[in-house]
């Protein structure tokens, strides 16, 4: 691991344990299209303020760097004062990182729209299990991991109870976590350590409820 990378995670720990930080961290430059290898302190300077804040804004909520990260990226912009001019950057696809979903209105009080949306998160990608909970009601798809409904219902009302929340992630031994509040209930993710995290953001970020609450 390049030293830079080392660094931003040790920075990242302030919100995420060690394993949380370095997934966040390679979703974030995987989204980006970014090379830590041949990246010099400004690319990592820019990097951090702009895709690693974007990723972090949809997690945790905080607006600006923060503590230890901010302290680097102050360290990256002196070095990149004294450092020599950076290779030319490699052309990126403009459209290899952009994923644009149209909002999709479901109602949860229906037993057929939870099924069906169940069914659909279930197959994307990366996805080992689904659970959409409620006021009365449970869908779920979690082969081999059913004793994570309950744990997932009690962070889904402690999260709520601290401050309105977008999405929470987590890392556990089997793989990765995602929940998102929608409405009255809440719709989590159990996903394997490689899914890309940045995508299924934005699948869940495209659902609202029915009369436009998310």
């Amino acid at each position: 691991m390049p030293q830079t990378e080392r660094l931003v995670v040790e920075a990242l720990s302030e919100f995420a344990s060690p394993a949380a930080a370095q997934n966040l961290l390679r979703r974030a430059l995987r989204r980006a299209g970014a090379d830590p290898n041949i990246m010099g302190p400004a690319e990592w300077s820019r990097f951090i303020q702009g895709p690693l804040m974007d990723e972090l804004r949809n997690v945790f909520p905080i607006r600006e760097p923060t503590g230890p990260l901010r302290r680097l990226i102050h360290s990256l912009d002196e070095a990149a004062l004294s450092a020599p001019p950076p290779a030319p950057a490699r052309a990126q696809d403009p459209a290899r990182n952009t994923l644009i979903l149209p909002k999709r209105t479901v109602d949860l009080n229906e037993a057929a729209t939870r099924e069906q949306l169940a069914n659909e998160l279930a197959r994307e990608e990366g996805v080992s299990g689904v659970v959409i909970q409620g006021p009365g009601f449970t869908e779920a798809r979690l082969p081999g991991f059913d004793d994570l409904t309950p744990i997932l219902s009690v962070t889904h009302s402690l999260l709520k109870k601290q401050k309105p929340y977008k999405i929470f992630y987590s890392v556990f031994q089997e793989g990765q976590v995602l929940v998102r509040p929608l409405g009255p209930a809440l719709v989590a993710l159990v996903t394997k350590r490689e899914a890309n995290l940045g995508r299924l953001m934005h699948v869940l970020n495209s659902y609202e409820t029915k009369g436009g609450q998310s």
